[in-house]
């Protein structure tokens, strides 16, 4: 069983009235919060092979689209398209791009798609957070939490509290807690400078749990 696997059942779940966490064996569940399923119900609803190849391509624009609005050149929009953590997550059909699509979105929004990989994001939702308190303090904080914070309350009445990796989980490849050298000193470089793009280095050194393609 592969990730896409499980986020197909997932999705099936989602859609029949079912619990997404309660899909799939051992190790290989559904962790994230379950508004991640939304933009892949119409990808998994095609044959396995094919639905994963959409999500592939899918991935490599949503990619392209990030990339670009944080002023990358072609070239380097071109290697993080071709590096291994993108390439593995499309291999396994993870979604990594929908995270990375809170960077050209609302800030309502942005924090709903940041929050659906949060190990990998936290720097993200950091910057966001001390964005909107500089541009409007408590108006604008809570005009960004507030879909969340109702997402969150649905999710836990309808699911429950989604489960954790275990010991045996196969997929952690975090380097905590040395990996704070790089975390924390990055968090306060991207806070100083207010650089999303520092900030994406925050959420992978700082998390216990990290796949190797949530170094994307």
């Amino acid at each position: 069983m592969t990730d896409w696997d499980v986020f197909r059942l997932a999705c099936q779940a989602l859609l029949t009235g079912g619990n997404p966490y309660a899909v799939g064996i051992g190790e290989m569940r559904f962790y994230n919060p379950p508004w991640i399923l939304i933009p892949l119900v119409p990808l998994t609803a095609l044959p396995p092979i094919a639905g994963l190849i959409c999500h592939a391509v899918v991935s490599a624009v949503c990619l392209l689209v990030v990339t670009r609005k944080l002023e990358m050149t072609l070239l380097e929009s071109f290697l993080v398209l071709i590096s291994p953590m993108h390439l593995q997550s499309l291999v396994y059909g993870n979604p990594e791009w929908i995270p990375l699509l809170g960077l050209v979105m609302p800030s309502p929004v942005a924090l709903l798609l940041y929050l659906t990989k949060p190990q990998s994001t936290l720097g993200f939702i950091v910057l966001l957070l001390i964005r909107e308190w500089r541009k409007g303090r408590l108006r604008a904080l809570a005009i960004a939490i507030l879909p969340s914070l109702v997402l969150v309350s649905v999710s836990l009445l309808l699911y429950g509290p989604a489960p954790l990796p275990g010991p045996d989980n196969p997929g952690p490849r975090s380097l905590f807690p040395w990996s704070l050298l790089v975390g924390i000193p990055a968090l306060l470089m991207a806070i100083r400078r207010d650089d999303m793009r520092i900030a994406g280095a925050v959420g992978p050194f700082v998390s216990p749990y990290i796949t190797f393609h949530g170094y994307l």
